[in-house]
């Protein structure tokens, strides 16, 4: 008996054509807030103007309707955002376009850095720099896999590891080391990268 009354008090003023006519007049374009907001505020002081007349900013009901006229202003927002990412043309994450491309049997390749290969045939240094036997290596090009010279290996070691040292900044070093036919200073790039 209580429950039939109650829904009887609830739905007894409303009938379905005055609830339909409500949701054909409601602006369903508001996205913001103070559309939002002011959607609310007309539409209670259309329907509802003898229940409701307390339009002042402190009243607890407007403070409500602005809470609920922020969360419509942000489920809009993310509605919005998250219908652009089902399309092609207006995806912006990467994730989305993927599986944007997943549906038409379309497996995206991740990027891969740039790769290259240098052959470095001689080298030559004008810094002071001796191998394990005292020769100074200053001005002597050294040739790779050289059949005169028994040492080749260690010596085109000890003019890379100079080339390539950080210690000291390279435009402060006065001596010019060369990678033929690499200059030093593509080689002064690649190294401080």
């Amino acid at each position: 008996m209580a429950k039939t009354t109650r829904q009887t008090v609830i739905f007894g003023v409303e009938d379905w054509k005055q609830i339909y006519q409500t949701y054909r007049e409601a602006d369903f374009q508001s996205y913001d807030f103070e559309t939002l907001r002011k959607s609310f505020v007309d539409y209670l002081r259309l329907y509802y103007p003898e229940t409701f007349n307390d339009y002042i900013e402190s009243s607890e009901f407007i403070a409500l309707l602005d809470v609920i006229a922020f969360m419509g202003q942000s489920l809009a927002f993310r509605a919005d955002l998250n219908a652009r990412e089902n399309y092609m043309d207006t995806a912006e994450r990467r994730d989305s376009v993927n599986r944007l491309a997943n549906l038409v049997s379309y497996t995206a390749k991740r990027n891969t850095a740039a790769q290259g290969l240098v052959k470095v045939t001689a080298v030559s240094t004008t810094e002071n720099i001796t191998d394990y036997n005292g020769v100074n290596l200053a001005n002597i090009t050294v040739n790779w896999n050289d059949p005169t010279n028994t040492d080749w290996f260690e010596q085109f070691t000890s003019i890379i590891n100079a080339a390539t040292c950080f210690c000291a900044p390279p435009l402060l070093r006065q001596e010019s080391i060369s990678l033929l036919p690499i200059p030093s200073s593509l080689i002064r790039r690649i190294c401080l990268v």
